[in-house]
């Protein structure tokens, strides 16, 4: 999710700089309705190519696999309609509350009494944790699928071959 998110300020970005580029070029020239209005488009052009610079360096950084992935999410949000890409922002917007709350919930706990660069760096470390803890929980829940899998196969071919076995002899 978070990658088709980073797609999505990819696009963004990268929409509207050229679109205030072509914008600044012709006059005529208007911006695309379904796309939000972005700070990027409104900046100079000079700001909105420094921007853009940093999203490519950034972009560039990024292994094949992960270019890969946020072109395909750049596409998959593209063919959305307005209503899919508004419910969409809607899951996300809930989803970083929900983070938020999460992340005040564990310093109130934590009973600590700290600046606003401590509270940042709390803050960070929490997700990382977060983030750790959850790959964790899932990794584990996989394997214990995977286990439940095989015992299930492992039962039902026991019960199918003896059912098999015995449905000739009841048949004769």
């Amino acid at each position: 999710m978070v990658g088709f998110f980073v797609a999505l300020i990819l696009l963004g970005f990268a929409v509207a700089t050229g679109e205030s580029q072509v914008a600044s070029s012709s006059p005529a020239s208007q911006a695309s309705p379904a796309l939000p209005a972005s700070p990027v488009a409104s900046s100079t052009p000079s700001t909105s190519s420094n921007r853009f610079e940093l999203l490519r360096k950034a972009f560039d950084q990024l292994s094949p696999e992960q270019q890969e992935r946020i072109l395909l999410n750049l596409r998959r949000w593209q063919e959305l309609s307005a209503d899919e890409r508004e419910v969409l922002r809607q899951r996300e917007r809930v989803q970083r509350q929900k983070q938020e709350a999460s992340i005040n919930e564990a310093y109130v706990k934590s009973g600590l009494q700290l600046n606003e660069e401590q509270r940042v760096a709390f803050r960070k470390r929490y997700l990382q944790e977060r983030h750790r803890l959850e790959e964790q929980l899932a990794h584990e829940i996989q394997e214990k699928r995977q286990i439940g899998n095989t015992a299930i196969i492992d039962s039902l071919k026991k019960e199918f071959s003896a059912t098999k076995a015995s449905a000739p002899t009841a048949a004769h």
